[in-house]
């Protein structure tokens, strides 16, 4: 299997007066929920749904607690989580910082490890043309202008 993309054109933000370049940006497929992952490994394992069900939850639960501790989650070579924070209102001194007032936001942030660099190395690449359908000879297809619409696969009904 290869990654698909498309290629678009885009403006430097900071260089509005250049012309337009050529990028290459990733299209996913469809979304994959956790319980297809689940039932997928299950085929596979002699673990039960529930059983898996219950451990991915369980970790889930216990990597948020030890970020929520201020530690970093390692994930092995799949790689590691931890949070970050954002200033919103610098101050002169370090005595007029306050937390409440100063600190934006927090996000958690994922460092992929030797596992998914390795499958980004070896990764190939397949263009969707626009205008070609799915199965046709060369493989490619019209490209979904709303991927993260929630819909799935399907495109809503006009009549509807």
């Amino acid at each position: 299997m290869a990654q698909k993309y498309v290629v678009v054109e885009r403006k430097n933000p900071l260089k509005p007066q250049e012309p337009a370049k050529f990028y290459a940006m990733a299209r996913s497929n469809r979304r994959v929920d956790t319980d297809e992952i689940i039932s997928r490994i299950s085929e596979r394992s002699s673990y039960s749904i529930g059983e898996l069900k219950g451990c991915i939850t369980e970790f889930l639960l216990e990597m948020k607690n030890q970020l929520a501790l201020g530690n970093i989650a390692l994930l092995g070579d799949m790689g590691s989580f931890r949070v970050t924070i954002a200033t919103g209102n610098a101050t002169e001194t370090a005595d007029k910082f306050k937390a409440a007032t100063c600190i934006k936001i927090s996000r958690v942030r994922f460092r992929p490890g030797s596992m998914l660099l390795d499958m980004c190395k070896a990764m190939k690449y397949t263009l969707i043309k626009p205008g070609k359908e799915e199965g046709s000879d060369d493989d490619t297809h019209t490209p979904d202008p709303n991927p993260d619409d929630g819909n799935g696969d399907e495109t809503p009904d006009p009549a509807a």
